[in-house]
Order: structure tokens, then sequence, then C-alpha cells
């Protein structure tokens, strides 16, 4: 029955002749007959089955029920059903009777299935091979498959494992219909049991046939709408890489142009990141909900072809990890879709039975049914909020559906805040070493203009940084080519440049036209039968990317009466949709650029439509476009580039932290972990950097340079392609800069950076004194090339950190290059975390320790050294030699040492930190945080203390050895304790204490403690640790009351409560209140239970002029204490919101000086949401915008909070916009 080319008919025909024959010849023709009709029904041909059953009878052959698998369409489930005793057991028996079912099944992914058995030598090579024929189908290949594995079957010398062996590959299939066929074979085996599987019901025959059209319909449409630009690579859509949820939100803070920045090496090796295959899109999570996975990526990167691939994939079989009975795509860009208000508008294609397909997914909730939004960055600001995309995507309608969902990068924020968000996908595109391999197999047959490309863009690191993008790497291959082998400058040049390649296309194929397509030289210069076209063209770019469209139907185009007979200059595609042909530009960017073509060569006001859309994140990729075309030139684009301010921003320290730091540090406010991931409500720095790059105006270079001079530049997750916008406005100014802050580096950004520069920014190299800098996957070479830069020869101060990725140096041996080739240093502070420290030469490894103990004892000009080491190798040797060291230098003040390992090192040897305060007489601070194992193993003998210390940390790994220093060194101004310490033996041997740090484990420390203070007229900021609930007793709050009434020197008072056990009584509240309307407080950190008496305790703060900072930790109130962790949550959540929040607004509106605000509150569900807290965060947002003075708030993060601000920017911004000499306040979320 497999001739190919028979009709069905005549196939049909001779089955019954030998069905009539095989009946003749059987013994058992009843039997024979039942079980033909057996076959029948299954089926589905039931009627016909029936009649002949009726007219012979029931069967009296012996049967015994096992499962045999029934199919309907594809939906599958396992029923028991009696079967001829005959075929239980018997292996060949077995197999024949599930044969048509199995050949169903391997026919929808025959080349894998062909392949799982080959690699368990199940079937021989050549069986496999003729699985791979294209000329033959499926059905036939699958046919005969199955022919070969019964002649296997029959010649194997133990059928039954042979069977069983099969099975097993098939269960591996992860199909649903060959795992229960397989099921049912295996329990006639005896090898397993039918209980486990799941019954599932069948498909409608409606909705089975609309299925089998859609995916008709799919296979017949191209993964790849277009071939031009040329097609590279072998998957255009480039590399998926899994995006672990806790980073995502980090990626938004750009644009899509933004994102056109060459981050894509940087992207996969962000922690938890791992690169995927487009078959693990869909993979289950481990939760029971159905998917919602969001796909972005910047334009062109191929995120549309990624949809039609999988949607290719579902027609040509069932998907790896998900069985879906039906794919809907749905292109956000139409109109119909991204207004749909019913799943019926959803359907692309209407069929007459469509209504009870949408009713039967409707039924289900959308189980069974995958929908894949195309284009989210293309809805509105109003679609995103409340359209049937949005209530689906959000869970509110179709709950059991999965749904894949694109967007360009910018866009997609809001989606990955999403409580039930299963998998987050980023489509990167190439690697570097990728990129060259795409360009060498296009231009195969010039392997000469190959490599002069890859040179090239080895130089041009900008437009290298863009190739990462298939469409914009075809584009690069293909002007460069044409070219030449001249690249351009802009990305401008570059998108002009494919444009006219595109436009003499055209020219060439179209006979009609007389032009030489080689005298079209430049777009400003097409004769008019192509200009008056391209007008038109760039016009309706402009109009329609201002209304957010991107698709057009013939009737919209009628209008471009020139165009529509050029055919668009090729430059638009088409594509069917609802059955009506659509058109669309090759791609996004295209549109964008026609539509700067259209800004910068027809609008009158050139400038006031930059200023328009400046804020429009649907304009910044065609607003870079006009910056390549006009050049900027108008002296209103110098207003853009005055404010630019590209300092570090930092968390701001608050009062205590400030008295602490400035005793150990001379600068302060650098400190390893200080920067702020907040939303900028300022100008964008870096984005205007590159619209300075695009424009190539040296004038605005010069106006940058005021901007920046003699401040801090900090380049702090900045791309390859920011840093070289940003040396070509070093190169183009007087640039100076005294503080440099690199971020994280690499060993080519540091290279595209510095070569860069030219002779023209010697004043930089001269100037920068400062350097922060993070050495990614650092290495002793990579070390020695920073060290040995031009750049940073002169630097005075450097905060450096050896990032843990891969590093593989010795730390002594970094040591002693920061201070041999840095001369000049004065500051070192080096975090090392983890390092693979290669010690096989012992010898040598002592050298390099020697060696360092030298170069800190010779050192003439290093006066702070702080020395941070977290990592489970060896430290002991590097960290004696440091001391040793700072022991015998005459010039360092300052010395910290703080390390962390949680495998037990070689002790320091007895004497080193006594020699240390016996010798050093210049050490002023000392901050100590090593591990009590560390510490030699006897007591410390301190006979003699010279070094004239003023201020003393011991960290909390310390044990009481180093407690036992306070004894001996006498008259601190600053101390930092981890540990309890008596009151008033601190203040009898430290009676001129300006700072103190201090645990307190009983009520009578706290009360001696505060009776001293009311007193005292030395102590400026006091933080104390509460460690014991039985501190909070009325005689402890009075006394801290009394205190707070008389001391009038106190400026900075912080009392926390972090460990989450110990409850707060409301008595302690009321006695902080009462203290604080007496006293010159400027900083209050306080730690105090959440409850009505909040609004009484803010309300007092709102009348303390005087009082400029706050931290206050919202705690669960006592009475919850005895609560289930559940409960506690459910409370403190509500009461954040209800009480916290408002009570904070309430004080806002009153207090008008204060600074710095920061609120915690830890006990609470970070995802739950209410309608009206919403207003309540609105309402916060709009009063810190608004208030005269704030400058930072940090609040406790809950996604309700991020989305409000996130939603209220545009408002925000605008409110900021009325008071344009104020600076907007930082807010971190």
């Amino acid at each position: 029955m497999l001739e190919i080319g028979t009709d069905t008919y005549t196939k049909s025909t001779k089955l019954v002749n030998v069905i009539e024959k095989q009946l003749e010849a059987s013994f058992n023709p009843q039997q024979y007959l039942t079980d033909v009709c057996q076959v029948l029904k299954n089926e589905q041909l039931t009627d016909i089955a029936t009649s002949i059953l009726h007219q012979i009878g029931n069967t009296d052959a012996p049967t015994s029920t096992v499962p045999v698998v029934s199919t309907v369409s594809s939906s599958v489930s396992v029923i028991n059903k009696p079967v001829t005793s005959t075929t239980s057991g018997n292996p060949k028996d077995i197999l024949r009777t599930h044969s048509v079912k199995l050949v169903d099944s391997i026919s929808i992914d025959i080349s894998r299935t062909a392949y799982a058995l080959y690699a368990k030598e199940l079937i021989p090579q050549q069986t496999k091979q003729e699985m791979l024929v294209p000329a033959v189908d499926n059905f036939t290949k699958a046919a005969n498959l199955m022919n070969a594995i019964e002649k296997q079957l029959e010649s194997s010398l133990n059928p039954e494992q042979y069977l069983i062996d099969i099975c097993h590959v098939f269960k591996n299939q992860q199909h649903h219909t060959l795992t229960d066929i397989a099921t049912s074979i295996l329990y006639q085996l005896g090898q397993s049991t039918p209980e486990i599987v799941t019954s599932i019901s069948s498909i409608p025959d409606d909705v089975q046939g609309y299925a089998d059209n859609m995916r008709q319909h799919y296979k017949r449409q191209r993964i790849v709408a277009t071939d031009w630009p040329p097609r590279i690579g072998q998957d255009f859509f480039g590399r998926l890489a899994l995006v672990e949820k806790q980073y995502s939100s980090t990626q938004q803070a750009g644009s899509a142009w933004h994102l056109l920045r060459g981050q894509v090496d940087k992207t996969v090796k962000l922690t938890g990141n791992k690169e995927i295959n487009v078959e693990d899109v869909l993979q289950p999570t481990d939760s029971s909900q159905s998917l919602r996975v969001v796909i972005d990526g910047p334009p062109g990167i191929g995120k549309t072809t990624l949809c039609r691939k999988l949607l290719s994939m579902w027609s040509n079989g069932p998907l790896v990890h998900q069985r879906y009975d039906l794919v809907l795509y749905c292109p956000l860009r139409n109109s119909k879709i991204a207004t749909a208000t019913t799943l019926a508008d959803l359907f692309e294609y209407k069929s007459f039975k469509l209504s009870k397909v949408v009713d039967w997914f409707s039924d289900k909730d959308g189980e069974g049914l995958l929908i894949i939004f195309d284009g989210w960055d293309e809805l509105s600001e109003q679609l995103r909020q409340s359209s049937l995309a949005a209530s689906i995507i959000h869970r509110k309608e179709l709950d059991k559906c999965s749904v894949i969902v694109t967007s360009r990068s910018y866009a997609s924020s809001s989606l990955l805040k999403m409580d039930t968000l299963s998998r987050h996908v980023q489509v990167i595109g190439f690697f570097e070493e990728e990129i060259s391999t795409v360009i060498i197999q296009t231009l195969q047959e010039d392997t000469k203009l190959a490599q002069e490309l890859i040179y090239h863009l080895k130089i041009r690191n900008d437009v290298q940084s863009l190739c990462y993008i298939p469409l914009v790497c075809s584009m690069v291959i293909l002007v460069y080519s044409k070219e030449g082998g001249h690249l351009p400058v802009t990305l401008t040049q570059l998108y002009e440049n494919f444009i006219l390649q595109t436009i003499r296309r055209h020219v060439e194929i179209k006979p009609k036209h007389d032009t030489d397509p080689y005298t079209l030289v430049s777009l400003s210069k097409l004769p008019s039968q192509l200009a008056k076209p391209l007008q038109e063209m760039c016009q309706l770019a402009y109009t329609s990317l201002a209304k957010t469209r991107v698709t057009f139907s013939s009737h919209q185009l009628k209008s471009l009466g020139e165009a529509v007979k050029e055919d668009y200059l090729g430059l638009m595609t088409t594509f069917t949709e609802y059955d009506e042909e659509k058109y669309q530009f090759l791609h996004l960017s295209i549109q964008e650029f026609l539509a700067a073509w259209w800004i910068a060569k027809h609008e009158k006001k050139t400038e006031e439509v930059f200023k328009d859309h400046f804020d429009d994140d649907h304009f910044q990729m065609c607003l870079r476009f006009v910056a390549g075309l006009t050049h900027l030139e108008h002296e209103s684009y110098q207003q853009y580039f005055q404010q630019l301010d590209l300092r570090c921003k930092r968390k701001p320290l608050f009062g205590f932290e400030t008295c602490h730091l400035s005793y150990f540090y001379q600068n302060s406010e650098i400190r390893q972990i200080h920067r702020i991931r907040s939303y900028d409500f300022d100008n964008a720095p870096i984005l205007l950097l590159q619209l300075l790059h695009e424009s190539q105006n040296t004038t605005l270079c010069q106006v940058l340079a005021q901007s920046i001079n003699n401040h801090s530049l900090c380049l702090d997750r900045a791309s390859l392609f920011d840093w070289f916008c940003l040396s070509y406005c070093i190169n183009n100014s007087s640039t100076t800069c005294n503080h440099l802050h690199l971020g994280n580096v690499s060993n080519q950004s540091l290279s595209v950076f510095t070569d860069g520069l030219t002779g023209n920014n010697y004043s930089l190299q001269t100037q920068c004194k400062v350097l922060e800098i993070k050495l990614d996957e650092p290495t002793d070479e990579l070390i020695h090339i920073l060290l040995r830069s031009s750049l940073i020869k002169h630097i005075h101060e450097c905060y450096c950190e050896l990032s843990p990725s891969k590093s593989q140096y010795v730390p002594s041996l970094v040591l002693s290059q920061f201070l041999d080739d840095l001369p000049e240093l004065k500051i070192l502070h080096l975090r090392m975390i983890n390092p693979l420290i290669l010690t096989n030469d012992s010898t040598h490894y002592t050298d390099k320790c020697i060696k360092l103990e030298k170069c800190i004892e010779i050192n003439t000009r290093l006066q702070e050294m702080k020395i941070e080491y977290n990592g489970r190798n060896e430290i002991t040797s590097t960290i004696i030699s440091v001391i040793r060291g700072v022991t015998k230098n005459k010039t360092i003040t300052s010395l910290t040492i703080h390390v962390n390992t949680p495998t037990p090192p070689p002790p320091l040897p007895n004497g080193v930190i006594e020699q240390l305060l016996k010798h050093n007489n210049t050490l002023q601070s000392l901050s100590l945080n090593i591990p009590y194992y560390l510490l030699p193993s006897s007591l410390l003998n301190i006979v003699e203390v010279n070094t004239p210390l003023t201020a003393l940390e011991i960290g909390w790994w310390t044990n009481e050895q180093m407690t036992s220093l306070l004894s001996h060194i006498k008259k601190l101004c600053c101390l930092i304790l981890q540990e309890p310490y008596p009151p008033r033996l601190l203040f009898h041997s430290h009676p001129s204490l300006h700072t103190l740090a201090l645990p307190l484990d009983t009520a009578e420390s706290a009360i001696e403690l505060f009776k001293i203070l009311q007193t005292n007229a030395t102590l400026i900021s006091l933080s104390v640790e509460i460690k014991n609930e039985r501190l909070y007793t009325n005689s402890m709050g009075t006394s801290l009351q009394d205190m707070l009434t008389q001391n009038q020197t106190l400026k900075y008072l912080e009392i926390n409560n972090q460990q989450f056990s110990i409850p707060i009584p409301s008595s302690f509240l009321s006695f902080l209140t009462s203290g604080l309307g007496h006293n010159r407080l400027q900083q209050l950190s306080v730690s105090i239970p959440l409850n009505q008496e909040i609004k009484k305790f803010l309300y007092g703060i709102s009348q303390k002029n005087n009082l400029t900072e706050l931290k206050v930790n919202f705690k669960p109130d006592q009475p919850y204490c005895n609560y289930s962790d559940e409960e506690k949550v459910q409370i403190m959540t509500r009461l954040y919101y209800e009480l916290g929040l408002p009570a904070v607004t309430n004080m806002l509106q009153s207090h008008t000086t204060i600074r710095l605000l920061k609120i915690e509150c830890r006990d609470i569900n970070y995802e739950l949401r209410e309608p009206n807290w919403e207003k309540l965060a609105q309402n916060l947002y709009k009063t810190i915008f608004i208030h005269p003075s704030l400058e930072y708030i940090e609040i406790e993060y809950t996604s309700l909070l991020a989305d409000t601000l996130q939603d209220q920017r545009k408002t925000l911004i605008d409110i900021h916009k009325k008071e344009p000499h104020k600076l907007a306040p930082i807010v971190v979320v």
C-alpha cells in the first residue's frame, strides 16, 4: 500500500482485496473480521465496523484486558480494551497490533526518531540514511522504518528485549502519543503499569481541522521574510541567552538603540545567564502554571524570525518540551490584534466553525493554546496598560494558555517585573569571533576583502559592536564590499549607504529604468523620478512613526503615487494578514532612518521636532539618525550637552557613616559597593555621548568638555562603543579629568579607550589623579597591562576590585605590582575575590611575599592602604607581609585589613600584631576584621604601644584577643566595635570619643551608656545595635528619653535592630518620640514597630527642621510575635502600604528641610498588591518630586512600587521640568 504516486482510491481498493483474501485463508474468519473491525473503530470508521459486527454477531474469542492506545487527532488517552490472548506476551504480535499508530506517531519527527534508534544500535545505518531522503514523504519513511524494525525483531536472538529497548527510545522522544504506545507495549510485555498515564480528552474535529489548516499555513510561510539584505549565518536570529529573573530588570535602563552598543559578549557572561537552544524557549518550569516567556533584544536581531522558526517547528510536529493543540501568531503591529477585545479577534484566519474553536479554548481557560504576541514595543503606552493582549500576558484572561511575547529591550521592563514570568530570553546575535566567521563565509569568493573587513572592524570597534545584530552585520558586509573596502564613520552613513545600495539594486532589476545604477552616488542627488518616491516614503515613515504605525494596507499607501509606481524603491516588503496584503519597511530601523531624513531635509523646524521627541522612546533611534544627518549644527543643540553630568551616582553617606569613614579614609565617599541602580529622571549622559559621536560635531565636543572639566568621569556599565564615543570627544576637546571611574573593565574595553586617545589628550593623562576600576577576569597579564598604561601612570588614588570570575593571580605579586608601577600612589584600596592562586612553586611564592614586605617598607608616598580578601585559598603569608611592611613604613597613616575565608588558613605567627603596635609610629587608624582562627594561637602579649592611633575598628570575625587591645590603647576619637564592651571602661580610657559604634546585650549596659551621655559633651555620632529583646525595658526607655532631652552635642544617632526575632514594644517608640523633641540631632536611624504610634513619631520628626537625614526600619509590632511567619508577612504588607507609606508621605509634606531618607521593611510580601495601594504609591512619588529639599530616597522594594514608579516616569519628569534649577531626587526602589 506504499506505492508512491498511486491515488488513495486505488490504494483503498487494493487494501480491501487483501483483506478479503486474508479472510478466506483464515482459520477463524469471524475473529479475523472482528480484529479488522476493531482497527476500523480505532480509525473513527465506527459506522462501517458496527454494521459488520452486527451481521456476524459477538465473538467468542478468549480475551484479556490490556491497555490499548486510542488516538483521536493529536489527543491521547490510555484505555482498557479487550485484546485476544494470542497477542499478549508475543513481541512480534504485540508490535504488529500497534504498528498503525506507531507509523502515524513516528512520521511526525521521523529524522529524530531514526537517529535515536540508530544511536542505540537498534536499526542499521542504511535505514537511518534512508530516513533522511527529502524526496520521500514522512509517512512512507515511517512505514519503511516500521518494516525495518519488524525485520530486526524477527532476526533478534532476544526479541522481547529488543522490543523493550525500542519502547524506551520511543518514550525518550517526549511525544505524548509515542510515550503512551510504548507504555502499552511495555505493559503487555510485563514491564510497566498504565495507572500513571493521565487521560487527556480528545480534541473536537473542528478544533483539529482549524489547527491542521494553521499548520499548513505556517509551513508555507518563509522563516526569513525577505532576502534583502542578503541572509547571513545559519540562524538569522543568532544566539539565545536565558536571563536569570533577578538580573532582568537591570537590563532595561536604555532604549532600542541604547542596546545597539555591543554588549552581546557581556550579556551571556552575567552571573546566572546561559546560552540556550530555540527548543528550550518553551521548556517547562518547576511551576505548574502555564508559561509566560519574554523574548527581547534590539532591532534587527531576529525576534520575528525566531517566532516564525517556532511556528515552523510546531507545524512540522509537536514541539520538544510542550504539546500544544493550536499556536496563534499575533503580530501586535497589526491594529486589529492590538485593539482586539475578544479571543476571536486574535484568530488570523476566519472559518465558519471558528466560534466552536474559540468556545472550546475559552471553556478550557486557554489550556492547550500557545499565543505568540510579536512586538510589544509597537503597542502604545495605553494599550500596554489596557488591552486584551496585556490581560492575557498578565494572566487576567486565559490563565492556562501559554504565551510568548517579543519586544525591543527598552519596552520590556514592565513585562520582566511580572510575578509569574516563567522565562526571560534575550536574542543576542553573534559572538565577536562568530562575526569574523560570518564575514569569511559571506565573502568566501574574496578572502582578502574578508580579512581586510575583519581588520577594520577591530580598529572601528563602534561598527563591530553593532555587527552582533544579523541585519546590521549583513548591511556592513554589503556596504563594505560594494564600496571597495571602505567603512562608514557613523551609523547614519552606514544606513544611508545601504539604502542607496538598495535603490541601486531596484534600478538595476527594473527594466524600465535607463539610469545607470552606479551613477547614483548620494541620496541627496537622486534623479527626480527616484527623489520624489523617496520623499513620499520618508514622509510616510515619519508620520507613521509618530503614530507608532509600522504596517500599512494597500489603501493606506494609495497616496504614495510615485512610490507605488517604483515598487517603493525596494525598501518595503509585503506579507499577508487576514487574507489581506500588507506592507512594511524592510526593518523598523530603515523606517526610522527615512523618518530622520524627512525631519532633517524637509521639516522647517528640525530643532523643534528633535526637542519634541527627545523623551519619546519610539524616536530615540530616529533622533540618532537626525544627529548624523544634521551634524547638530544649530546652536540650540548645545543645551543638551551643557547639562551633561558624567559623575558617578553614589549612595550618599548618612551622618554616622561620614563621621566613621572619615577617620579611616581620606576619600570616604568612595566605596566598593556604592553605585546606584536607580530610575534616572535626568538626561541620559551615555546616550548623549553617542549622539555626539554620530553628529561628528567637534564644537559640541568643546561644549561637553566644559561640563566635565575637573570633575569625576564615570564609565561604569558603559559599552565598548560608549568608550569609543568618549575617546572621540576627548580627542576633539581640551578635556581634563581628575577622577576616572572605569567600572567593570575587560582587556578589550581598556584597549578600546586607551588606543582611541591621541596625543591631544596628554592633559587627561597627567591630570587624572583618582582611578576606580573593577577588572573582569583578572590575570597577572591584564593587571600588568593596566598598570603600565600611560593613562594612569600619575595616579595618586587607586580603588580596584579584582572580580571572582576566572581570576588567576597571586595576591602578593599584585600588591607589589601596584606599588612598583604607580610611583605617585598615595592611597591603595584593593579588593580580591576568590582568586585561583597558583602556588606550585612554594619558594617562588615565598619570594613574592618577601618582596611585597620590602616594597611596602621602603615606599615613601603611600599613606592609606585597604586590603580586602574573600576566598578559600591561602592568604596568611600575604597578610603577614602587609603587616610587617607597614610596621617598618614611615608614611602610612591608615591600614585596613578585612579577610573572609571559610577555610581556616594557617594562623598569624605570635608577635606580628604586637610588633606593629610597638614599632610603627605613623599609623593613626587601624581597621582589622580577621577571622579568629587566623589570629595567633596564644593571647596577645602587648607590652608597649607607640602607634599614635586615633581610630580603631575591630570586626565581628575577631574574638576577645582583639578586644583586649582596648585596655592598652588610650584616647581614641573613633571606636567601632562588633562585640559588647562595658561603656564605663570605654569612656574612662577614651574620654574624647567623637564617634562610637557599640553593641548592647543587656539593659544595664544600655542604661549605663545613656546616663554617661546625658552629660557627655564630646561624642558627636553614636551607633548602638540591640542584641537582646531584654534591653527594651521601661528603665532603658526612660534613660534614652533623658539622654535625648539633656544631650545637646550628639548630632548623629543610630539605634539598630536588624534581627528578625527581636520584637520592639510600643513603649520604646513612645520614649523615643518624647525625647526627640528636645535635641539637636541631624540624623536619626532607628528600628521601630509598625503600628499607629508611627503617625505621632513621624509627625514629631516633621517638626524638627534640624533633622535632615532619616532612616526608618519598620519591624513587626510585639503582639504579632506569636503569629506564623506567613500571617506576620501578610499583616506587615498591608500595614506597610496603608499605614507606613501614607505616614511617610504626610511627613514629607510637612518637613521642608529633609535631604536623605531611607525606608526599610523586610518582613513583607514583595509581590502582593491591591488596587487602592497604587494610588497611595502615586501620592508618595508626587510628594517626592515636588519636595523642596529631598535629594535622595531609598524605599523598600515591592513590585507595585517599582511598577508605579516606572509607569509614572513621564509625569514625574514633567513635574521636575517645572523646576529646572532643582536637581531631580535620586529614587532607589
